[in-house]
């Protein structure tokens, strides 16, 4: 392939006083937007292009590679389009090498106008290297890198005389930026779209001479959810662009035509100065353009989106939403009936709804007072609020209106929760407060403030808003759970929510920095304890507690030393002193590295040292908390030759206890690849530690693990206790996500729970992240069974925590036997509902730049409808029981599709929506029988029954007017229908149940005891 005379205009006859129609080149134009599933999607716009080539004179030093052999050009090009006014003008400026290195318009055109998306995809056309040399360029598409091939035997050009066709081929393209109110607001990054582009521009040039004749872009984009593996093509949205840019035939009348009506417009200029050219083209002052596509600008009504401040302020009396309060509430009412239950598809897809039409209102102070009459939001009384928490639709709505999280949303929020924390009266305590303030405090606490956690846009405005109202109410409502023992409230979760939040701000400002400093110093202060006395009262271990959930949310390496102190501190339970090593662990320690040191030095002093001792009162307590401690040294990624070390070190004091947990621990970050396969080896089997495969050679150590080596590491006895780990998949035969789970307890000598934990969590090939969680923590249980130090009084306290939110452990359990009668026989013995919460963990928007100029707003959002219920079901006669944690959960994630119109364009608002949703329960058994403990202690982990799996797609044309659209609420078909006036189901199934399996130890025990692995 010559590159001789690969340039297009270089040839086109240079500026002459005076324009002859030989100057001129005139091309017919077409751009569309199609979706092969989604017709209504499709768009085309036809037209004409004018194009007249000027000189530019040369630089003194062109950039680039080798020296220039081409002058640049500047390209005069008038663009009319169907339904324009008057037609486009603007310039492109063609460095020495072909690509496009500027574009300008005149100043007074309004960049977010669309006609300039059509030119600047017209300027991609012409955005190639002469000498097809491969690259990165920059057009409409972005940052891309580019390939180019000549195309052999192709049907079109057979038509054509001594025709060249060249193929570009565009990869890895990154749009060059995003508006504000695109990103991602997911639980988790790895929440998101997935996205798969092909794009390429086929041309058509005269092979001796190089003139453009033809050209043709197309570029295919298929979207779906990241986590959606779906290989049948019912899972994505495909959308394409196409673009055709053919020079019409000089003798052609459609040519004539063309030019008699638009010549007149191009202008002359004989300098070949930029700057006055480009005056004298465009006629005045001009500016130069990015060739990156224009969002064009949205009203709130029409953006829709989460970041509020991105659109054009609206009233609800605007002409494009024209909305009163009893329309409001007419379009409403529907979704109160829909949100009655829990964890149903339908109830998930309907808050989706709620949701987005939320995000469409303005967000001035009158429409937040309609609004929250329209929903009753604000309750005026402690009847009035009474009685919203009977309702399944106000405890839900609270959760939607949170997820909305716009300006206007967060401002409901705020003054609810100001209501609310007024209603709960705790300046009145004991038999002073009323009777009915007891439900508003809890809801306040354990409900309210737990799902403000969830705030996934917060601003400073709403941060310091939540922060003076926690900090002024914090003393009122720790004295009244410091004077009512047994009363349930926990005063700190009101500090872990705002914990919650921190992490979305960079800390970059003054002010930032000074409320993070603040709250720092105020859970600093909780579990600094010094040379006070520790009191083990149910608040101090709320206290502990929730301080130590909200420091893993934060992970200032600020809290280090605070934690090392209160570890060390042997006043303090061992079961909490654990749950504060957990904390530690997650610390970011990666910049700090004198924290980091300081945190490593400190643990393996703890590790070393004695029992009795300054640390550990018995071998149970050096157990829990060196195994934490072990934990968190193995998190810090410390040396494969340390790690051996103090396996060698527990096996030459004997601790066979310790040993065998910690080696356990050790084969399971093995079998799940977090260790690499030489740390494994040397810690396992000792011997000199060599990098894996790529630091081939490179010594870096010797293992000695002593008696922790081979399975003698494993055969260690029970008289401290145990660890047990078990780490599985949720995967079935159809998944439509990857996930996983883990579990580990702890119990003591006697077999009595001292701490466990079950997580699941969401898997991919880059991260994991949690989504659900539970924990139980004990402490002097076998005091119940007639053992241990009968002078002490046990405890039993039980948290989780759901995506961004926890809810610390909270004590359930306290007392004698006589205690745990009361309690046997007050537990529901039929799954009781105990906490019920809708969560939007995906939310995401792109907006999608096509090469043809037409740009796809792309939103992809994700609902789960969560129930937590309980049982236990005991037999005095026996000393057995059973106890059952469901959960039963609802997801629907909906992607869709809406192609940008101008601002204002009274157009109907088109989009298609591609959907997936199932229902699943999940049941966590536990069974014990007191004699033979702990070799009678069985689990089960279970999803039951028949679960759905739905996948759908639906069109939808709406009003640009939000006050005249129909319908908020659509439902989805039943698998029977099959379809309605609102979508279509592409797929219905339904997955068995099936079981998990927990360990090959407690599959013998549930074998040995016999019990069965449903609920009864």
């Amino acid at each position: 392939m010559l590159p001789i005379v690969i340039f297009i205009f270089f040839v086109l006859l240079l500026p002459h006083k005076f324009l002859c129609d030989i100057d001129i080149r005139a091309f017919s134009y077409e751009t569309g937007v199609y979706s092969p599933d989604n017709e209504a999607l499709n768009r085309t716009l036809k037209g004409n292009v004018l194009i007249i080539a000027h000189v530019v004179g040369a630089r003194r030093k062109p950039s680039g590679g080798n020296e220039a052999t081409h002058s640049r050009l500047l390209l005069q090009i008038l663009l009319e389009v169907e339904n324009s006014v008057s037609p486009f003008r603007g310039l492109l400026l063609r460095n020495e090498w072909g690509t496009v290195e500027r574009m300008i318009l005149p100043s007074l055109y309004d960049s977010s106008d669309l006609q300039v998306n059509f030119f600047k995809a017209l300027a991609g056309i012409f955005n190639y290297h002469y000498a097809f040399v491969p690259g990165v360029e920059y057009d409409t598409s972005g940052r891309c890198q580019t390939y180019y091939a000549e195309v052999e035997n192709v049907a079109e050009a057979s038509s054509l005389t001594n025709v060249m066709v060249i193929d570009k081929q565009k990869v890895l393209c990154e749009p060059l930026g995003q508006p504000i109110d695109a990103g991602v607001w997911s639980a988790s990054p790895m929440l998101k779209d997935s996205r798969i582009t092909h794009s390429w521009i086929r041309y058509y040039l005269e092979r001796n001479t190089g003139l453009l004749m033809k050209a043709m872009t197309h570029e295919q984009h298929k979207i779906t959810f990241s986590l959606d593996h779906d290989t049948s093509g019912k899972a994505d949205i495909q959308v394409s662009g196409a673009q055709t840019l053919e020079v019409l035939d000089e003798a052609s009348k459609e040519r004539k035509k063309v030019i008699q009506k638009l010549g007149g417009l191009l202008k002359t200029t004989k300098s070949t100065e930029l700057s006055t050219m480009a005056t004298e083209l465009l006629s005045g002052t001009y500016k130069v353009e990015h060739l990156a596509l224009s969002i064009p600008h949205q009203s709130t009504s029409t953006g829709c989106g989460i970041q509020s401040v991105a659109f054009e302020e609206e009233t609800l009396e605007s002409p494009s939403v024209a909305l009163s309060l009893r329309a409001l509430q007419e379009k409403l009412k529907d979704f109160a009936k829909a949100l009655e239950v829990s964890a149903r598809i339908s109830t998930a897809h309907a808050a989706l709804q709620l949701i987005r039409f939320l995000r469409c209102l303005p967000a001035n102070q009158a429409t937040v007072q309609i609004v929250a009459l329209a929903l009753e939001f604000i309750p005026a009384s402690h009847r009035e609020l009474n009685r919203q928490l009977e309702s399944g639709w106000h405890a839900h709505l609270t959760d939607v209106v949170i997820d909305c999280g716009t300006d206007l949303c967060l401002e409901l929020v705020r003054q609810r929760l100001v209501k609310v924390t007024d209603l709960a009266a705790f300046d009145k305590i004991g038999s002073a407060a009323p009777r009915e303030v007891r439900p508003i405090r809890t809801y306040l606490s354990d409900v309210l403030w737990p799902a403000i956690a969830h705030t996934s846009n917060p601003s400073m405005k709403i941060l310091k808003e939540l922060i003076a109202i926690c900090y002024h109410s914090f003393p009122a409502m720790e004295k009244n759970s410091l004077e009512e023992e047994n009363d349930a409230v926990n005063p700190y979760n009101c500090l872990l929510a705002i914990a919650s939040i921190i992490p979305k701000f960079k800390g970059n400002y003054a002010e930032e920095k000074l409320l993070f400093s603040r709250l720092e110093e105020t859970l600093i202060n909780f579990i600094t304890l010094g040379s006070k006395p520790y009191d083990d009262s149910r608040l101090n271990r709320q206290k502990l507690l929730a301080t130590f959930s909200a420091i893993e949310k934060i992970r200032s390496s600020a809290f280090s030393e605070a934690l090392i102190s209160v570890i060390g501190n042997s006043k303090v339970p061992s079961v909490i002193r654990a749950v504060g090593l957990k904390a530690l662990g997650k610390l970011d320690l990666v910049v700090n590295t004198a924290a980091f040191d300081r945190v490593v030095s400190s643990l393996n002093d703890f590790i070393d040292s004695p029992t009795p001792g300054p640390f550990f009162h018995s071998a149970e307590e050096e157990l829990i908390l060196k195994f934490g401690a072990f934990s968190v040294l193995l998190n810090l990624e410390i040396p494969a030759p340390e790690v051996a070390r103090i396996l060698a070190t527990f096996g030459a004091k004997k601790q066979w206890p310790l040993l065998t947990s910690c080696r356990r621990l050790i084969d399971n970050w093995c079998a799940n690849e977090l260790l690499s396969e030489a740390e494994c080896r040397c810690v396992k089997y000792g011997g000199a530690y060599n990098a894996d495969a790529g630091e081939v050679g490179r010594l870096r150590g010797t293992c000695s693990p002593g008696l922790a080596a081979g399975w003698s590491g494993l055969a260690g006895t029970k008289t401290a206790g145990e660890v047990n780990l078990i780490h599985g998949d949720l995967l079935d035969n159809r998944p439509y996500f990857l996930s996983d789970y883990s579990l580990q307890w702890i119990t003591g000598p006697e077999g009595e729970i001292r701490a466990s934990n079950l997580i699941l969590s969401l898997i991919d090939a880059e991260s994991e992240a949690k989504v659900l969680s539970f924990d139980i923590y004990g402490d002097r249980l076998a005091v119940l069974m007639g053992k241990g130090d009968t002078n002490r009084t046990p405890w039993l306290s039980i948290g989780f925590s759901l995506l961004r939110g926890t809810i610390p452990p909270r004590q359930v359990f306290s007392g004698g036997f006589t205690d745990i009668i009361d309690l046997l026989f007050s537990a529901p013995n039929q799954p009781t509902p105990f906490f019920s919460t809708i969560r939007l963990p995906m939310d995401v928007r792109r907006y999608i730049p096509l090469s043809s100029g037409w740009i796809i707003k792309n939103d992809l959002m994700g609902v789960s409808s969560i129930e937590f219920s309980a049982a236990l079901s005991s037999s005095m006669f026996s000393q057995s029981g059973t106890a059952l944690i469901r959960t039963r959960a609802a997801v629907v994630l909906e992607n869709l599709i809406t192609v940008m119109t101008s601002f204002n364009e009274s157009l109907p608002v088109i989009s298609a929506v591609n959907g997936i949703g199932t229902a699943a329960r999940f049941d966590f058994l536990i069974h014990m029988e007191v004699e033979g403990m702990p070799e009678s202690i069985c689990m089960h982990f279970q999803r039951s029954r028949m679960t759905p799996l739905l996948r759908w797609v639906g069109k939808f044309a709406d009003s640009p007017i939000l006050g005249k659209r129909t319908t908020l609420l659509r439902p989805l078909p039943t698998s029977n229908e099959g379809s309605n006036d609102n979508y279509n189901l592409t797929q219905s199934l339904r997955s068995p149940p099936v079981s998990y399996f927990l360990g090959g130890l407690n599959a013998a025990r549930c074998k040995k005891i016999g019990v069965e692995n449903e609920w009864n």
